[in-house]
């Protein structure tokens, strides 16, 4: 195999490695983050339950109130 050939093949691994350490890196640097994020929606989940329920219970109270109206 000619020098050359070696070369464009360590360079072409050599371009794939940083880019696998950037993506390490990065996710590293994220996953504090992410964590805290996955805190807070853990602690927030009753409250976002809460509004669901709520809203669709609106919902469920409006659609029977339409139909009467349609069908008078």
């Amino acid at each position: 195999m000619p020098i050359t050939d070696i070369a464009v093949v360590c360079v072409i691994i050599s371009a794939f490695a940083i880019f696998a350490a950037v993506l390490a890196w990065g996710d590293y640097q994220t996953r504090d983050i992410a964590q805290a994020s996955r805190e807070r929606a853990a602690r927030d989940a009753n409250v976002v339950r809460l509004k669901q329920n709520a809203a669709s219970a609106n919902a469920a109270r409006i659609v029977p109130e339409k139909t009467k109206a349609s069908a008078a």
